[in-house]
C-alpha cells in the first residue's frame, strides 16, 4: 500500500474517514487504490458528476479543488 498524506492538513480540510477528505467549501477528495497505485478523485461542491478531476497525490488533489495551479 502506497499512501502519502499531506501533514498536517491545511486548516480548511477535514479527514472524514480512511479515504475521504472534505474542505469547508464542500469539495470532496476520495482516494482509490488500484494495484498498489493511489488515485485521488476530486468532486467539486455542487457538482452532479461523480468526480471532476483526478490527481496522483493528496497535495495535488487539494490544490486542484482549491483552484491552485499545479505544475
Amino acid at each position: 500500500m502506497n499512501m502519502t498524506l499531506a501533514a498536517p492538513l491545511p486548516p480548511h480540510w477535514r479527514h472524514i474517514h480512511a479515504d475521504w477528505w472534505q474542505d469547508d467549501q464542500g469539495n470532496i477528495i476520495h482516494r482509490v487504490e488500484i494495484d498498489d497505485d493511489a488515485l485521488y478523485y476530486c468532486q467539486f461542491a455542487g457538482s452532479l458528476l461523480p468526480w471532476n478531476a483526478e490527481a496522483t497525490s493528496l497535495d495535488e488533489a487539494m490544490a486542484i479543488t482549491s483552484g491552485v495551479p499545479t505544475h
